[in-house]
């Protein structure tokens, strides 16, 4: 391909800083390997020269992968920003998130390259993207097929490969002709009164154990996400399970962050998260056929579960079914969805509207009002309730991004990206996007609500609808690969903040910023009710 500089637009800066980066490690490198080349030569015993030799070659390799990136800056197949030195850079990356300086690092690299920057990513170098152009292109690459799921090798080995969330392709298309009707609004729907009820229960669980002033830790939330999990598949609890699930899952989820790749060293976070989904693939299998024993195919909860749907369903088109190994990897992601991210997204909600009273007092004002039986129409049209929700994920949205990678030539901005290029795109760079949502630091529920409420502010309001979830308000992703299970997070959420407020004050303590492996708030909190009841 032709690479002549009158071809490249003026858009795509070439930053003389991200250049000098690859000469001086070029240049170092280069005098390791001569050094290596050397001692070699005058090695005296063949150990010696094994080792030297095995020095020269790693460090041949990594000058010529500073030579590969040297170009890419130079015919713009790269953009500027800051890849580091190995070893090192992954150890800042890990203090970076020890110390809860992830939105720092973001906000310094945006202000520094703008809103499309190269960055490493446990040895990975990929580009990261936020803004809103950027998100609504990769997004648009995403449903033609154009790029791919790039998950870093742990976390693909861990999901699985039957699951959805590892897909592309045909194969991804066809397993969400299979899983989509059945994570719908109306399908959802559902569960509403499972989940009403098994909330209740633990709303009064957990106002029970606060009644000497005791403070609860939002990890009760995880077992709450299984509990309700188990109650829609089962209508009925088994809590030997679901704890045997949470610390499985606890374990499963240290996986993500391991240090040595998808490389099972006996004793590595992926070796024992590995072992963990060995457990949890074996309970799923008990789980299954407890289920087809209880739910013959034609039964009403063999219908409308999607546990049901999983083990029952079939492609409208080829009338295909999934195997069981693909229905116990969706179902692992299915809980894992629900155990995590509804965690951070109900310790961040509280943490809040703790911080700012008048949205819970509104939030309270407005649910008290709501008529019983509690519908999925009523709590959907709550206009306090979706904007309390919708500006918590905003500030702390559950899952920080995601990865594709090009499956073609792909050009933007400027850049014109290889096949094989990785993209991280940053679902926190756009919720902090100053241009979006003014005073983005601060909680402000009534950005999201409309015109017609009394308490709505002009001066506030976003004018972004984020039910359309675009890349303005990309919380549940975009493109072909979108969370599945959208609806029922929104649905969940709803009824719990629902429940709480009719009936309870919540107070709020020790509260921490967590990151990773999900992003959001751990919390202490205590309920007691409402004494104007």
């Amino acid at each position: 391909m032709c690479r002549s500089n009158t071809s490249v637009p003026s858009t795509a800066p070439l930053a003389l800083s991200s250049l000098a980066e690859h000469v001086i490690k070029i240049a170092l490198y280069s005098l390791v390997l001569l050094h290596a080349f050397n001692s070699y030569r005058r090695s005296a015993t063949a150990f010696s020269s094994a080792v030297n030799a095995l020095v020269g070659l790693l460090f041949l390799r990594m000058t010529h992968t500073e030579v590969n990136f040297l170009n890419k800056r130079i015919w713009r197949r790269l953009p500027p920003g800051y890849l580091g030195f190995p070893i090192i850079r992954e150890i800042n990356f890990l203090r970076t998130i020890a110390s809860g300086g992830i939105h720092e690092a973001l906000a310094a690299a945006r202000a520094k390259y703008g809103s499309i920057f190269a960055q490493s990513f446990f040895g990975r170098a990929n580009v990261a993207m936020g803004g809103q152009d950027d998100l609504r292109w990769l997004f648009g690459q995403d449903a033609r097929n154009n790029t791919e799921i790039a998950w870093p090798p742990n976390i693909r080995l861990l999901l699985g490969p039957g699951a959805v969330a590892n897909q592309s392709g045909k194969y991804h298309r066809a397993l969400r002709r299979l899983m989509e009707p059945y994570f719908g609004v109306k399908f959802v729907e559902n569960y509403l009164t499972s989940m009403d009820n098994t909330t209740i229960d633990q709303l009064e669980s957990w106002a029970e154990s606060s009644k000497d002033g005791k403070f609860l830790s939002s990890e009760v939330f995880k077992m709450y996400a299984l509990r309700l999990f188990y109650a829609s598949s089962f209508g009925y609890i088994d809590e030997a399970v679901c704890s045997q699930l949470h610390d499985d899952f606890i374990t499963w989820l240290g996986g993500f962050m391991s240090m040595t790749g998808a490389t099972r060293i006996p004793g590595s976070a992926v070796d024992e998260g590995m072992k963990a989904r060995d457990r949890i693939l074996a309970t799923m299998d008990v789980l299954m056929d407890k289920f087809t024993e209880e739910n013959p195919e034609d039964s009403e909860r063999a219908q409308t579960t999607v546990i049901g749907r999983l083990i029952y369903g079939k492609d409208k088109d080829d009338n295909r079914m999934m195997t069981r190994d693909e229905a116990k990897d969706n179902m692992l992601n299915l809980i894992f969805a629900g155990h995590d991210t509804t965690f951070a997204s109900i310790s961040s909600l509280l943490y809040h509207l703790s911080e700012n009273p008048d949205a819970m007092e509104a939030l309270a004002e407005e649910v008290s009002e709501l008529s019983e039986p509690l519908t999925s129409a009523a709590l959907k049209n709550a206009p306090v309730l979706n904007a309390c929700m919708h500006e918590s994920w905003r500030m702390d949205p559950s899952v920080l991004g995601s990865f594709r990678k090009a499956t073609k030539e792909l050009q933007h901005k400027g850049y014109t990206f290889d096949a094989g290029t990785v993209f991280n795109y940053s679902i926190l760079m756009a919720t902090t996007d100053e241009a979006l949502y003014g005073d983005h630091q601060k909680f402000n529920f009534r950005r999201f609500l409309p015109k017609s409420h009394p308490l709505y502010v002009p001066s506030v309001d976003a004018g972004i609808d984020p039910l359309q979830g675009r890349s303005s308000y990309p919380i549940f992703g975009g493109g072909a690969h979108v969370c599945l299970g959208k609806s029922f997070a929104q649905l969940e959420l709803r009824v719990l903040t629902a429940r709480l407020f009719r009936k309870y004050d919540v107070k709020v303590q020790n509260a921490e910023k967590i990151w990773f492996p999900v992003n959001g708030r751990s919390i202490e909190f205590r309920l007691t009710e409402r004494k104007d009841l």
